[in-house]
């Protein structure tokens, strides 16, 4: 018996020597690849996520001074919606070419080029003595805008892959929604309308330089920009992101547009609808941050199925009743729900993305890219219904749409849970892909030590190939 517990003792001692040689050696792949831990690895996620709280910020603080620039500039309506578009115009031109740059010159470079246009694009509007400039500046910052978050989330995947990732720029873009038209309007009425701007574009500066500075590379994927399509457009998770985005975009337009006409309609002030508006916000980054803080578990399909789901049932207060009650409720159950689908959409696509081959800066770019149509068009869908329906009967149609694209979800996870050869599961340009779709299928098992170091070997050529 004896005998028997001292062999037993000596195989795990063997097992544990070997595990730590696999610790160390991913250790050092790690190194190798440009990725970052610990300390630098903090402040490097902290660097780019003030980047994102910054251009939130920006985005939306225009918002509030929004009548001061058609006072000073005598702007139509027409011309303070082009002011407001600007940057989801941008965005929506720039996503995908920026994610095929990103793959192409380095996700770093990138970054960096969009953190010095949006400070220089800030600066020119705080000096923006004429409508045209104006514009030019919000559309430069709208290019920046979407390298960032383009890019820079490609950045943030590649090298620092551990810790809150990708779940936490969502948390930092809330923040900066809430933020942005706070102090933007506060700053205004004290200091003058060049104040908030100039501010920002030196935190842009500052921010860039800081990044520039520490010296991290991002790998750049071997897959071209039509394999990177081909293969996203294959992979499941990304398809579920997309659809995650496009609900959670869609209903924010429906909401923004309705919500404050029903509020204003009720005899509800500006000041009351704001104070919604900004509960609602606080609602989404705490959201966001118990999201991302239950980690890798939250970025799955089911997830963004229940969030489908929970988003469709936050509708049907404003679907009974057109109640002032009834839409505060509706708002806030529906940004909970709306933080959580945006939260897990962009890891889960960085997931897909690195099972299929797929460049990341592509899918990246892909999803800004929906969000930014969602932007444009959410609005104007509503705003065409509610011409010819009621606000109840819109919501209503909100509300299907959200099961459908449910159902969608449901009919493109089921296939490759159901049938190894699905084409998400064909993927062979990464060497993953198949391991992880054989698991999937429940015919994983588990490495053997030295397998760790050659997967991780094998991506780090792919990346520096």
């Amino acid at each position: 018996m004896t005998e028997q517990q001292g062999r037993v003792t000596g195989e795990q001692g063997r097992v544990a020597r070997e595990q730590g040689q696999v610790a160390r050696e991913q250790g050092q792949v790690a190194r190798e690849q440009g990725q970052v831990t610990g300390g630098q690895g903090r402040l490097f996620r902290f660097l780019i996520y003030g980047l994102v709280l910054a251009s939130s910020a920006a985005q939306y603080a225009v918002v509030p001074i929004l009548p001061v620039y058609a006072h000073r500039f005598g702007l139509s309506g027409l011309q303070q919606g082009m002011v407001l578009g600007a940057t989801g115009l941008a965005t929506l031109a720039v996503s995908l070419p920026a994610g095929v740059l990103s793959d192409r010159f380095g996700a770093r470079r990138l970054t960096l080029w969009a953190g010095w246009l949006m400070s220089v694009a800030l600066f020119a509007q705080a000096l923006a003595g004429s409508f045209p400039v104006l514009l030019v500046a919000r559309l430069g910052f709208g290019v920046g805008f979407a390298m960032v978050w383009t890019a820079g989330l490609a950045w943030l995947t590649e090298a620092a892959p551990g810790g809150p990732g990708l779940g936490g720029t969502v948390a930092s873009a809330g923040a900066g929604s809430v933020v942005g038209p706070a102090l933007a309007g506060a700053a205004v009425q004290y200091f003058g309308l060049v104040s908030p701007f100039l501010a920002v574009a030196a935190g842009f500066a500052a921010l860039t330089l800081a990044l520039g500075l520490l010296r991290i590379r991002a790998t750049a994927p071997a897959a071209r920009m039509g394999t990177s399509l081909r293969a996203a457009a294959a992979d499941r998770r990304t398809i579920v992101a997309a659809v995650a985005i496009v609900a959670a975009g869609g209903t924010t337009g429906v909401a923004a547009l309705l919500v404050p006409a029903g509020l204003h309609a009720a005899g509800a002030p500006p000041g009351q609808i704001g104070l919604v508006f900004a509960a609602a916000g606080v609602l989404f980054v705490v959201a966001s941050t118990l999201t991302t803080a239950a980690g890798r578990r939250a970025v799955s399909v089911p997830v963004v199925m229940a969030g489908l789901l929970a988003l469709a049932l936050g509708l049907s207060p404003a679907i009974v009743t057109a109640a002032p009650l009834a839409l505060v409720a509706m708002q806030c159950a529906t940004t909970a729900a709306r933080s959580v689908l945006w939260t897990v959409s962009y890891p889960l696509a960085a997931d897909g993305s690195e099972r299929s081959g797929a460049g990341l800066g592509v899918v990246m770019g892909l999803l800004n890219g929906v969000w930014a149509a969602t932007v444009l068009l959410g609005p104007l869908a509503a705003g065409l219904a509610a011409d010819w329906l009621s606000a109840q009967a819109v919501f209503g149609l909100t509300a299907a749409a959200c099961l459908a694209l449910l159902a969608v979800t449901v009919l493109v996870a089921g296939p490759c849970a159901a049938r190894p050869g699905w084409p998400a599961c064909r993927a062979t340009t990464s060497s993953r892909a198949a391991n992880s779709c054989r698991a999937g299928a429940g015919a994983g098992t588990a490495d053997r030590p030295g397998q760790a170091r050659e997967r991780l070997t094998a991506r780090g050529r792919r990346g520096n190939g």
